[in-house]
């Protein structure tokens, strides 16, 4: 496999590695903090009214605009296919202007309303099975988990799962039956993962309480692999059940590291475990019960291939790296070899479901592209609030079968999608897809103009489409 270091000639070096101070991308770093230090309730209250209001345009004129030369031969299979229903669903969810959740099909058509008044929403998720979207409402009488319908008319505001002025949710992820729902909502002690019925017919149950906490459900919705409290005494890296009392077997010490992976086939377990002196990524085979480790430096963000027993992974450049902004690595499970596939500067990064794409979306390096927030020289962002204009980022995309890695355009991301979802997109990867679900396109929710704009991108042609007036747009599962 070759690998991948595009567009070279445009490029400018990334400067020295430094041993940060302060803040080397706030990007990533004000968000982090944000979320160990301050209370969950005010950060949602924050990201629901930091963006600034736009009218609604559900049915908008699609608008193409070309990032790379397109392949006539191509645009229309690779359109219909993505337009083609898996299994009838193939729908996408999206936040309007006044915090209302719309539902449509990939070419803008069937836009049905799911919500209606008050409370606002924010990131919408899809059910596996492909029915339902969950939500977390906002309003001044505290926050709530809801479930709704992609069917019909909104009769009003559904009642929640879940609600509380004090413990507010800030984050969801179905259980892979389509069954529950888990959530992170504030608490006294940190965080607590809580759990609900999707139907409604049980009060949600407290799991357990950490912070931060990271999981991912095993296939057959019984348990979590759960990471709490990064390293350190503290912290904790269990698998436990979800009908349990929240605790587990320890697994290894956890190392600097966010969410923990669990391959498609639940033989290869990933995490970073603390070694002698340094972290090191721990690949497990409960099978054989051998492991893979490699070294690394700094925070490592991780996640599996859909498909294969591959690990994608990025890492901070020296040992005190506070972010996993770094070169961009694939780890073969069973054979331990690594290969480097991007030399960008990668912030995050999302697996095509057939396992044969990976989308990685890179900081644009110094004096490269028009980027406002580089300051005195040590690639350091200002803090959001403090800048007239959030900095371009870069979208590549690299495909496995054919060892070709392209880059598709510049874009400058929406306030909430910067702030709060590229920081914590190994998490949010598991719950809300960008991708759609025969691994042709992309939708991305992108700032032009001034306004948040949605935008369906074809990976084969480079072609981005317009979709819609928007945020936080993810793709059905199915």
């Amino acid at each position: 496999m070759t690998n991948f270091d595009p567009g070279r000639e445009p490029l400018v070096a990334m400067p020295e590695p430094q041993r940060p101070s302060g803040c080397r991308i706030a990007l990533t770093l004000t968000v982090v903090l944000a979320l160990l230090f301050m209370s969950a309730s005010g950060a949602i209250w924050f990201l629901f009214f930091r963006e600034q209001p736009q009218p609604d345009e559900i049915d908008a004129p699609i608008v193409e605009t070309m990032a790379v030369p397109p392949e006539p031969t191509d645009v229309a299979e690779v359109e219909a296919s993505a337009t083609e229903a898996a299994d009838d669903v193939n729908r996408i969810a999206y936040v309007t202007s006044s915090g209302q959740i719309v539902a449509l099909s990939p070419d803008g058509s069937n836009a049905r309303m799911l919500t209606s008044g008050s409370p606002r929403f924010q990131f919408p998720a899809w059910s596996p099975d492909g029915r339902s979207v969950a939500a977390i409402g906002v309003n001044r009488g505290g926050a709530g988990i809801f479930v709704l319908a992609d069917a019909g008319e909104p009769d009003g505001t559904p009642e929640p799962l879940y609600t509380d002025q004090e413990q507010s949710p800030f984050y969801l992820y179905w259980s892979p039956d389509s069954r529950q729902v888990s959530f992170l909502a504030s608490h006294p002690d940190g965080m607590g993962l809580h759990l609900v019925r999707a139907d409604g017919s049980a009060e949600s149950r407290l799991l357990t309480i950490g912070g931060p906490l990271y999981w991912q459900w095993t296939a057959n919705s019984e348990q979590m692999l759960i990471h709490s409290g990064f390293s350190g005494e503290a912290s904790r890296l269990e698998l436990i059940s979800a009908v349990g009392d929240g605790t587990g077997d320890s697994i290894a010490p956890p190392g600097f590291f966010q969410a923990p992976g669990i391959s498609a086939d639940g033989r290869y377990l990933a995490y970073a475990e603390v070694m002698t002196g340094n972290s090191s990524l721990v690949v497990v085979d409960t099978e054989s019960e051998t492991t893979v480790q490699e070294r690394h430096a700094g925070l490592v963000a991780l996640a599996w291939n859909p498909a294969a027993n591959q690990l994608a992974f990025t890492n901070g450049t020296d040992p005190d790296s506070t972010n996993f902004i770094g070169p961009l690595r694939l780890l073969d499970a069973a054979t331990g070899e690594v290969e480097l596939i991007s030399n960008e500067p990668i912030l995050a990064f999302f697996w095509s479901p057939d396992g044969r794409y990976l989308a990685a979306i890179s900081t644009l390096r110094r004096g490269d592209g028009d980027i406002n927030a580089w300051l005195d020289g040590k690639g350091a962002l200002g803090k959001p609030n403090q800048q007239q204009n959030l900095p371009q980022l870069r979208l590549l995309v690299y495909d496995l079968m054919v060892d070709e890695g392209r880059v598709l355009f510049n874009f400058v991301p929406t306030f909430t999608f910067a702030t709060q979802f590229l920081p914590f997109f190994d998490q949010y990867a598991l719950s809300h897809r960008l991708w759609s679900p025969d691994s042709s396109a992309l939708v991305l929710p992108m700032l032009e103009d001034g306004r948040n704009q949605i935008y369906i991108i074809n990976v084969a042609t480079g072609q981005k489409r317009f979709l819609a007036e928007g945020t936080m747009p993810f793709w059905s599962p199915r």
